[in-house]
């Protein structure tokens, strides 16, 4: 029997099929994510020193993903220890060292001026990323090939047409994107859209092209973050997460990119492009809330004990509560957390008795099953999620 209402309110149908675009809920993701990074608030020394560890960390996975084998500790022995590799090795500092000092010519560059690309701008980068390795002969830092290549089943475009399609490819990128990305009254999240389209679809271009004789990759992904950091859009912290996470998934990576070249799924490479990105933000997050909750927990505990007798005693129990680490620890390896503690307690077994029942009554540690110690850092946590029982 057919009801009045299904003439006069048809649209009541009980049926309605929902499309969930991943791609756009990924970027929306991204851009929230970015939004909450910038201007977050940490310690100039702790911010540098972030922001040296995920420049370090983009630039050793870039060049990993075409074999090169440096590892972060090697990197950190060259640029803080001053080491040097072998000199079998030396090649490889010298790749990890051309994108660091490309990325850092990044960092400098001012943002008066809107970024466009340009082939004299990609030309220069690929200059930069093979300045003094030994490369094959068809292969010259920051020109053109001339010779027809082919990597693994790929071939890349044909040498005479390069020039021709890498102008195509600023333009459009330029046109298309970066030039309405730029607009002062383009709202925040288009702006960051627009910037990760252009970004994107440079990076696959470029891969797709081969415009130089070597170092296509490292340049196709630069010009991923160049375009990223300059958007006004993404912090500089934060523009190099998407080599890692190309390094990562290394296996996926290429099978993406052969996808998009033979069977145009090029929205399943912005997809994984965009999901990885979401993801390296999250983790980028998390090791900021870290520091963060860190700096907090030494200005909370230095707080709880302003009220305590000036002293050797109040010193000793402030550097215990902030040496204790939040998982359980036993007893006995307490005075062993730092050299100070353990000379403190070498001799009086009752003194850490005493520290640990005072920083227990100021809620500073917490006594666990089996004689084990533990900070009590999780009482600033603020904004827990709740969670059922059981």
């Amino acid at each position: 029997m057919e009801r009045r209402y299904e003439q006069q309110n048809p649209w009541l149908t009980f049926q309605h099929k929902v499309e969930l675009n991943q791609l756009w809920a990924h970027m929306g993701e991204a851009h929230s994510k970015c939004q909450h990074l910038f201007g977050t608030p940490l310690q100039p020394g702790l911010a540098d020193r972030l922001a040296s560890v995920y420049l370090r960390k983009g630039a050793l996975a870039t060049t990993a993903i075409e074999g090169n084998t440096l590892s972060e500790e090697q990197l950190d022995d060259v640029l803080d220890r001053g080491r040097s590799l072998p000199r079998s090795q030396a090649y490889l500092q010298q790749e990890v060292e051309n994108v660091l000092r490309a990325l850092m010519v990044l960092d400098g560059t001012t943002l008066a001026e809107p970024f466009r690309l340009t082939p004299e701008w990609l030309q220069e980068q690929n200059r930069l990323i093979l300045d003094g390795l030994e490369l094959e002969e068809h292969a010259a830092p920051g020109r053109y090939t001339e010779t027809q290549t082919v990597v693994g089943a790929y071939r890349s475009a044909p040498p005479e047409d390069v020039p021709y399609l890498i102008d195509r490819l600023c333009e459009w990128i330029n046109d298309a994107f970066l030039v309405q990305a730029a607009k002062p009254d383009t709202a925040d999240d288009l702006r960051f859209y627009l910037a990760f389209l252009a970004a994107t679809f440079t990076h696959l271009y470029i891969a797709w092209i081969h415009p130089f004789g070597d170092g296509n990759g490292r340049t196709a992904r630069l010009a991923q973050v160049a375009i990223l950091s300059r958007s006004g859009a993404v912090p500089w912290v934060s523009a190099n997460l998407l080599s890692d996470f190309y390094n990562r998934t290394r296996q996926h990576y290429y099978a993406r990119l052969d996808a998009a070249s033979k069977r145009g799924e090029v929205d399943e490479f912005l997809l994984y492009s965009a999901a990885g990105f979401v993801d390296m933000l999250r983790e980028q997050i998390g090791d900021v809330q870290t520091v963060q909750r860190r700096t907090a927990w030494v200005n909370y505990v230095h707080e709880t004990m302003r009220g305590e007798p000036s002293g050797k005693t109040k010193d000793r129990r402030r550097e215990l509560a902030l040496a204790l680490p939040e998982e359980p620890t036993p007893r006995a390896l307490l005075p062993r957390l730092n050299v100070d503690l353990a000379a403190a307690y070498a001799s009086s077994e009752r003194m850490l008795s005493r520290d640990l029942k005072r920083l227990l009554d100021l809620g500073l540690v917490r006594k666990l099953e089996r004689g084990q110690w533990a900070a009590n850092i999780r009482t600033i946590d603020a904004f827990k999620p709740i969670l059922p029982a059981g």
